[in-house]
């Protein structure tokens, strides 16, 4: 049996998803200010522009403002962010990178790792690594080694 593990975590770095961001904004605010006369090109180019915005001010947010957190692996369950999954909901762990690795857990029917189940640790993470291989061993829970996403 497993006691109460409790390990600091934070959001993962949004680096990838704010350089595409500025990228897209970048080449549709081209597009707004060379093809600003043909009305179809102008409002497309600046709706898509608009939404670039919105995804780099949520990455960023996610990025440098959210506080670290607390992952707790206790016996069948991990609590992450205030939210309890359940061992026997999750279908696999992956982990991303090797130098500051990226954790997701994705759950039964989800496509992609949800935002609020993807972390890394703030310190001490191969201890946290070594802890949540044993959990997932003592509960068949699939860990693999592999890339993943998530929303932004």
């Amino acid at each position: 049996m497993l006691g109460e593990i409790k390990h600091s975590v934070k959001s993962p770095s949004r680096i990838g998803a704010i350089l595409g961001m500025i990228a897209i904004i970048s080449t549709q605010s081209i597009l707004v200010l060379r093809l600003g006369d043909q009305r179809g090109v102008f409002y497309t180019s600046l709706t898509v522009a608009l939404m670039g915005l919105v995804g780099l001010l949520l990455a960023l947010y996610r990025t440098l403002f959210k506080k670290q957190t607390e992952l707790c692996l206790s016996n069948e369950r991990i609590i992450l962010n205030g939210n309890i999954i359940n061992s026997r909901d999750i279908k696999v762990i992956m982990i991303k990178g090797y130098f500051k690795p990226v954790i997701g857990i994705l759950p039964y029917r989800r496509k992609i790792v949800p935002l609020g189940m993807a972390f890394r640790y703030s310190m001490y993470e191969d201890r946290g690594i070594s802890d949540l291989k044993s959990w997932a061993k003592m509960n068949n829970v699939k860990m693999v080694n592999k890339s993943f996403q998530t929303r932004i």
